[in-house]
Parts: C-alpha cells; sequence; structure tokens
C-alpha cells in the first residue's frame, strides 16, 4: 500500500510514499467512490451555463472537502474550441474553491477511445467528462506516528 498526498505538487518522491506491509491498529480507512458526471457545451460554445455550474460547484464542494481527491477533465475532440471548454471547467473549479492545479488534470483522448465512445454518446462533440477517480484515505502518518 502506498500513500500519497495529490495535494504536493513534487512527482511521488520517497517522502510522500511509504510503504506498509499493515493497517495500523488505530488506523482508519475511508473510501471515497468514484465520481462522474458529464455535461454538456451549447454547439460552438465554451461558455458555462447555470446548470453546468450547479454540477461544477457540487465537484468543487466535493475537492474542497476531501483533500486528498483529485479531478479529470476529458474531451473527445480537438482544437481550439474544445481547449477553451477544458479550460473554462478548471479554472472555474480552481478559482471558486481555491483547488490546487494539481489536482485537476486536463486529458483530450485518443482517436479510439473517441470512437468507442462515440457508440454510447449521441452529444458527443459538446460532451465533457468530469472524474473523480475512487480514492483510499488513510488517517495514518507513518512518517509522523500520528492519525
Amino acid at each position: 500500500m502506498a500513500i500519497h498526498s495529490f495535494s504536493q505538487t513534487n512527482p511521488i518522491s520517497r517522502p510522500l510514499v511509504t510503504e506498509l506491509n499493515y493497517y495500523p491498529e488505530q488506523g482508519m480507512l475511508v473510501t471515497f467512490p468514484t465520481h462522474y458526471d458529464v455535461i454538456y457545451f451549447e454547439n460552438n460554445s465554451s461558455q458555462l451555463t447555470i446548470n453546468m455550474k450547479t454540477i461544477l460547484n457540487n465537484i468543487g464542494y466535493l475537492l474542497d472537502t476531501y483533500k486528498e481527491t483529485y479531478l479529470v477533465i476529458t474531451l473527445h475532440t480537438s482544437g481550439d474550441l474544445a481547449y477553451d471548454r477544458l479550460y473554462s471547467v478548471a479554472d472555474y473549479i480552481a478559482m471558486q474553491f481555491k483547488i490546487e492545479q494539481e489536482r485537476i488534470q486536463i486529458m483530450l483522448t485518443s482517436q479510439e477511445e473517441t470512437k468507442h465512445y462515440k457508440q454510447y454518446e449521441k452529444n458527443w462533440k459538446n460532451s465533457t467528462e468530469l472524474i473523480m477517480p475512487k480514492t483510499i484515505i488513510v488517517t495514518y502518518d507513518p512518517e509522523l506516528g500520528m492519525y
């Protein structure tokens, strides 16, 4: 088991990762489940609507509350409009909730992934996926020997 703080700006390194062969007796595991949303932009627009902001506010609240979590924002298109959409979502969450940039990952998908995604999503050109991967939080700090 490796413990890593996603709020750190450095890549994973020795001080941030500690291998444990056991769970400390008083250690408590908290599992934060995967969170998934899709928001839809208007054609040829990167403006956030009120409905989008409501979804983003919920995600921002989760990121603010659970400091070990992070967000992946992904699109299945490319070009200037795609970048504008990605950054409008990332900037909104980062500025509204003061979330560190390192906790927001932006990703454009490959053509193969896009072909697969098109089969399931009619409005794929305007969709933006918001994914907070499953996180397991250990409330024990092995370096400090504290909880």
